[in-house]
């Protein structure tokens, strides 16, 4: 409960709590709402992440998050995610499942600080996997990813699904899935303006009829929230999502503020959707000072792209969700405490 503790702190203080973390641009899917593939930098190496990891330290960040790319295309990605553990940080996984299996899992299973581990996997229904992520191995990569978790670190499971025109109608049932196969779930929405550098296809000619439809399901996600359903995220969040599709203009995104993006070179941004500010790999540390007046250099851009092609992931304003409203967090928290199983999630269910 200290690390959560300290997160509260940070929180109501202003500071950063979250760096995300693309080990390697490198991937093995061509999503149609990503672009990060096309990104061109290289990975750092152990010894250079490691670095990066004290750098953050120093500023107190209490969570990175390990993402891609895909993340097991990193054959030392254990090292990795146990240098994280070795520094007193917590740490988020998220994976698109084609390479994890219960020898990659086995690897992970002393690490004690995840978070929560994630899946990738925008629908149950095979075709529309193809059409969102170019390839047609759901119902193995669904069982794979359900029998690697027996053999992983203890820790919360979940579904990452990034919510569009094509699944909107599948949230119950992946609900519903996730919930008898002891998963939890984050819906994210797919990205409506054009801009960003990790967007791929856009939706600037999203029908006004879907963005209905969208939003609305959004709103009704608040409401299962609230109500205990196995989603993952602020409730909050679930509203600022329903904004965003609707076309409303949302609150400060304190990008630099409450969160880092770390890249795979070792370049440091205030978010994910823009340009760097400082190279990790070519400074021994970083202050609070420093990254408070590199922000306040930078605000201007960071407005201009939150009004001019804002995004909504978990990220960004789920931490904003988050420090909006800690009583709701908390309350969350206490409850999903409470409820996660006696043994590693999944261990009741196969699709």
């Amino acid at each position: 409960m200290l690390k959560e503790a300290d997160i509260i702190y940070r929180l109501l203080a202003g500071k950063p709590i979250f760096a995300g973390y693309n080990v390697t641009n490198r991937c093995t899917m061509r999503c149609a709402f990503c672009s990060v593939p096309s990104l061109p930098h290289e990975d750092m190496d152990l010894a250079a992440a490691r670095h990066a990891f004290d750098i953050l330290k120093g500023i107190g960040v209490p969570v990175i998050g390990i993402t891609g790319g895909e993340p097991f295309l990193r054959k030392d990605l254990a090292e990795l995610i146990y240098s994280v553990q070795e520094r007193g940080m917590l740490c988020t996984v998220v994976t698109n499942g084609d390479l994890f299996d219960r020898t990659r899992a086995a690897e992970l299973a002393g690490v004690r600080n995840i978070v929560h581990f994630a899946l990738s996997m925008d629908t149950l229904d095979a075709s529309v996997y193809k059409s969102l992520r170019g390839k047609s191995t759901l119902p193995a990569t669904l069982a794979r990813y359900l029998d690697a978790i027996e053999h992983g670190p203890s820790c919360p499971y979940k579904l990452n699904v990034v919510l569009g025109p094509e699944n909107v109608d599948e949230v119950d049932d992946i609900l519903l899935f996730a919930s008898t196969a002891g998963l939890y779930v984050s819906f994210i929405p797919i990205n409506i303006a054009p801009g960003g550098l990790h967007r791929g296809r856009t939706y600037d000619t999203l029908t006004p009829e879907a963005r209905q439809r969208l939003a609305a399901a959004f709103l009704r996600l608040h409401r299962l929230k609230t109500g205990g359903a196995p989603l993952w995220d602020h409730r909050g969040f679930y509203l600022l999502a329903a904004d965003y599709i609707a076309g409303r203009k949302l609150p400060d995104c304190r990008a630099g503020q409450l969160f880092l993006d770390l890249r795979s070179d070792g370049k440091l941004a205030f978010c994910n959707e823009m340009e760097h500010f400082v190279d990790l790999t070519r400074v021994e540390s970083l202050s609070l000072g420093q990254l408070r007046r590199s922000r306040e250099a930078w605000a201007p851009r960071i407005d201009a792209c939150r009004t001019a092609s804002a995004c909504c992931y978990t990220c960004s304003y789920n931490v904003v969700a988050t420090a909006a409203n800690l009583p709701a967090y908390v309350f969350d928290f206490l409850r999903l405490k409470l409820s996660l199983p006696g043994q590693k999630a999944g261990a009741r269910a196969r699709p």
